[in-house]
């Protein structure tokens, strides 16, 4: 399991609040490209959101979900296209 799918559990369920600014769940655009690109933008924003929110926790919560300090920051430092 990836890092960046760790600290992204918000897809699997339904969440509400502050939670919710991590989490993008695409939605068929057949037809329209220029609605594809939003949706593939606010994935790609949805992702970086969660890298940064991942690079600035705490010692304490990168042990709670079994990441050391240098795996938060290499995934950290991947580019928000990947």
């Amino acid at each position: 399991m990836d890092a960046i799918e760790t600290i992204r559990p918000s897809l699997l369920r339904n969440v509400t609040g502050d939670e919710s600014r991590f989490a993008y769940e695409f939605q068929c655009a057949e037809g329209n490209p220029i609605l594809r690109l939003w949706h593939l933008y606010c994935a790609l924003a949805a992702k970086r959101r969660s890298r940064l929110a991942l690079q600035e926790m705490s010692m304490h919560l990168l042990k709670d979900i079994g990441l050391t300090e240098v795996e938060a920051q290499r995934e950290a430092s991947v580019p928000f296209w990947r």
